[in-house]
């Protein structure tokens, strides 16, 4: 159901249990600690929300660090040569992990704390540290606990003894849901990614510059994208399409921002006004060399072929859930009309 950094803790459905398996180690897990809770023990599903500030703070530290230190060294060295072109662009890849992980950080949303308690035990359940995904899984798992439950309170409730188990929620929110924005950010990053194969071998300064204007538009799409499938219990197969995607971009921009670096130290004419940097991307092919050209080659092609995916699995889930909607409102249905017989 969850699973934490690196795969150090985890989180399992099983048909009448839930195993939490808890890690310890360094980047991987070294030891694992197993604890199976039954659906019929369970008491009590907690969430506390907590501040974020220290993580979006240690990734904003980050990309100011690398950041200042590139803009000295812009300022202070006037001889370029390639050597420092390479150690700048390791720079710039730092300063874009540590933008990546920023971004992904305020994508996620809230932090939290998640507690499981039974009658002899409270344990904190460490992949659950996200709020919105935190109340996505223990809404899966309120009905399973639910159904194992009412037995119990039924065979233990006598006269004047007060239910425990409060109503169940409407069934408006138990359905996945597509976000109206995942088709169109799969289209447009399908789109991106034929431009971009256009603009490797056609060398056109215009198919460039719209190359460079749909990196705006995909990239806002697909920040919105993920915004609402975190909020929202979006099938798991589309938030990975969706994260892929994120991964593809900051791959491409950081490979485009070190291949600037090389061939401005080469040609400083490239640096020159608007048109230089356009230039210097729509000569790819020619001045990256073999590297460059597969380099872009393969990110474009990627990008092709996760969007595709993507838009197949959201079409296919998106089928899924209405037929099951079309189904609960058959049920609903029948059961008012067998109401009104009765």
């Amino acid at each position: 159901m969850a699973k934490g950094l690196w795969g150090h803790s985890s989180l399992w459905r099983g048909g009448d249990h839930l195993v939490y398996v808890n890690g310890r180690g360094i980047l991987i897990p070294l030891s694992e600690e197993y604890k199976r809770y039954k659906y019929s023990e369970i008491q009590a599903l907690s969430i506390a929300r907590t501040s974020r500030l220290g993580k979006g703070f240690l990734h904003g530290a980050g990309f100011v660090f690398f950041s200042a230190i590139i803009a000295l060294i812009l300022v202070l060295i006037d001889d370029y040569n390639t050597g420092l072109a390479l150690v700048i662009s390791g720079l710039v890849v730092g300063a874009l992990v540590s933008i990546a992980l920023l971004l992904r950080h305020l994508i996620l949303g809230p932090t939290c704390v998640c507690e499981i308690r039974t009658s002899i035990s409270k344990e904190r359940l460490k992949p659950l540290n996200r709020y919105h995904r935190a109340k996505e899984i223990v809404a899966q798992l309120d009905e399973h606990i639910r159904e194992s439950q009412k037995t119990l309170n039924e065979s233990g409730a006598g006269p004047g003894t007060e239910s425990v188990i409060a109503a169940p929620p409407s069934t408006k929110g138990d359905f996945f849901q597509i976000g109206k924005l995942t088709i169109p950010t799969f289209v447009g990053f399908s789109v991106f990614g034929l431009v971009a194969l256009a603009a490797l071998h056609l060398e056109s300064v215009v198919t460039t510059g719209v190359l460079l204007f749909l990196i705006l538009v995909v990239s806002l799409l697909l920040t919105f994208s993920l915004i609402g499938s975190v909020r929202k219990p979006t099938p798991e197969p589309v938030r990975i399409g969706l994260w892929s995607l994120l991964g593809l971009l900051f791959l491409f921009l950081g490979a485009g921002a070190i291949y600037f670096l090389i061939v401005a130290t080469q040609n400083p004419a490239y640096t020159l006004g608007i048109m230089g940097p356009l230039e210097a991307y729509t000569a790819v092919a020619s001045e990256g060399g073999m590297l460059g050209y597969g380099v872009f080659l393969g990110l474009g092609l990627g990008f092709l072929v996760a969007s595709m995916v993507g838009i197949f699995k959201t079409m296919k889930w998106s089928r899924q859930i209405e037929r099951s909607e079309e189904l609960v409102r058959a049920a609903d249905t029948e059961s008012i009309a067998g109401a009104e017989d009765e």
